[in-house]
């Protein structure tokens, strides 16, 4: 009215010459005064007769930086930039009281009994893990000839351990994209994944065991942290209860000691490295979320030089205060876990590998080292890979680390990274189909699947970031919406179908084991004539 028309900026809605905020859009006033002085300034415009003075007719300074929000539907808008109901804090990110964020979403505490019956299931999947460890290692002692073979029960945790993966990679792949409108169907297929992944923070939120706990993202940290020094501390004093039972034992000899205590520490092995491998993309997850890389600034106006930052997945959280310097200290030291770990694997796999080569030749059997425990409880990682590619499961785990908790460092709201996660996730599953790393030719069918519905739901996010209002209208947008989430739900549930529709599965390893001893016998028998022609 006063001056010369401004170009409406992106977020605003501009109407009777005056500007306010969008609907899912939030800034934030410099101080209350500035605020106090814009409102009189809109009350003058909006007047019957408005005063003409200089002070009146002109807003002297900056209309606040306007910024998306995570969620859209968690930001009011107007002059106050307001939250709705569970939302508050800068960009309406953080939970309120009585509520826990899932997929970035908050969402209401459930209740005692519900957060005990699920944390009932991850024990109860817990102790078949461990009960199915006895059994494999009991059985292995019965039969030592035939070691190098894959029992049924190691079959079935091979198919168990990539059906985990792909959900792990969903539920990873949902929280780091967090701003695109995913399904509904695909987030409660996510939602109730957390169970097979053992997702302990998600299934009993700290939050909710208290109204007057407020856990931030350096306390998720800090509860799967505990969570892992729990299990190895675990580990320890069961294997150090259990050697001190067999030692005691008088009606032992010292080889029969020797022996079952070697079998304790591989139980205590491969339970403890299962355990810890499971919960690995969560520690790497939570590590990500509070390292200095994720923090973003939030300046009241443009061109501000000095701009409080926040951490992108907790933004209740400020970078670069005392607090913050403080407790990044604990991030560091997760990140030497999550580093230590794998490459601790690596070696000890490739020593094995080594021994083995440099045995082949001489005998096929040898007397334990006092590293063979070690390698007999990461059989799960190598075990079911032919021995060319006995550590793919360390690069398996690497596309995990990508495609999930890196995108939180350098992620941005665009679409280019959703492509370029999807160029990362169609090369890996091209080289996957072209070397076929696994032995067994239904696991490599089924992680091709696995594979191959990751590429389809970042298709779908891709979708997704397409405006709405550059597609052209559908004829019957209830239809469109029940077939989409069929096919949604048919292709991210089809990974643990094949695996119930498939209860066979144990028969052709046994057929490959006698192929293969048969390979093996006619490979000795044309060596031994090479040998006489010589």
């Amino acid at each position: 009215m006063f001056k010369e028309c401004v170009k409406c900026g992106h977020g605003l809605i501009c109407k009777d010459d005056y500007a306010t905020l969008k609907s899912g859009y939030w800034w934030k006033w410099r101080n209350e005064s500035q605020k106090r002085r814009y409102m009189d300034f809109i009350n003058n415009l909006l007047a019957p007769l408005p005063a003409l003075g200089v002070d009146d007719v002109q807003y002297p300074y900056p209309i606040p930086k306007q910024y998306k929000c995570p969620m859209e539907k968690s930001c009011k808008g107007g002059l106050d930039s307001s939250c709705t109901n569970g939302y508050e804090g800068p960009l309406c990110d953080v939970c309120s009281s009585n509520h826990y964020k899932q997929l970035q979403t908050c969402k209401r505490c459930p209740s005692k009994k519900w957060i005990a019956g699920q944390l009932s299931i991850v024990m109860a999947i817990l102790l078949i893990i461990i009960v199915l460890s006895v059994w494999v290692t009991n059985r292995s002692k019965k039969n030592n000839k035939k070691k190098e073979e894959r029992s049924p029960i190691n079959v079935v945790l091979g198919k168990f351990k990539i059906v985990i993966g792909f959900y792990q990679v969903t539920y990873g792949l949902l929280e780091a994209f967090s701003y695109i409108r995913w399904p509904d169907s695909l987030q409660v297929i996510s939602k109730y994944s957390q169970i097979l992944q053992l997702n302990v923070l998600q299934m009993a939120p700290v939050q909710c065991l208290s109204p007057g706990i407020r856990v931030d993202a350096f306390g998720n940290l800090f509860a799967i942290m505990s969570i892992n020094a729990t299990a190895i501390v675990f580990a320890v004093v069961a294997y150090g209860v259990r050697k001190s039972l067999i030692l005691k034992n008088n009606h032992l000899e010292d080889e029969e000691k020797s022996k079952r205590v070697s079998q304790t520490k591989e139980l205590t092995y491969r339970s403890l490295f299962f355990f810890l491998y499971v919960t690995y993309l969560s520690t790497w997850s939570q590590t990500a979320t509070v390292l200095p890389l994720a923090c973003r600034k939030l300046c009241a106006n443009e061109g501000d030089d000095l701009c409080p930052a926040y951490l992108k997945t907790d933004y209740s959280v400020r970078c670069h205060e005392s607090r913050y310097s403080y407790l990044v200290i604990v991030a560091y030291i997760s990140a030497a876990y999550i580093i230590a770990l794998p490459a601790a694997t690596f070696v000890a796999l490739w020593r094995q590998r080594r021994a083995v080569l440099a045995t082949d030749d001489t005998s096929t059997s040898q007397t334990q080292d006092s590293g063979s425990e070690v390698t007999t409880g990461l059989r799960f990682l190598f075990e079911s890979y032919k021995p060319c590619t006995w550590y793919w499961e360390l690069v398996e785990m690497s596309r995990k680390v990508i495609v999930t908790s890196l995108l939180i460092l350098v992620g941005q709201q665009t679409r280019s990274y959703i492509g370029l996660t999807l160029v990362i996730a169609g090369m890996y599953g091209t080289v996957f189909c072209w070397i076929h790393p696994l032995q067994d030719a239904f696991e490599n069918r089924l992680m091709s699947t696995s594979l191959a519905v990751t590429v389809v739901n970042l298709v779908i996010g891709a979708v997704s970031r397409i405006p709405a209002e550059n597609l052209p209208a559908p004829t019957d947008s209830y239809m469109d919406s029940v077939i989409f989430n069929i096919l949604v739900i048919g292709a991210n549930t089809l990974v643990i179908g094949i695996v119930v529709g498939k209860p066979y599965t144990v028969e052709p390893n046994n057929n490959n084991n006698s192929n293969n001893n048969n390979n093996n016998n006619n490979n000795n028998n044309n060596r031994n004539y090479n040998n006489n022609r010589y």
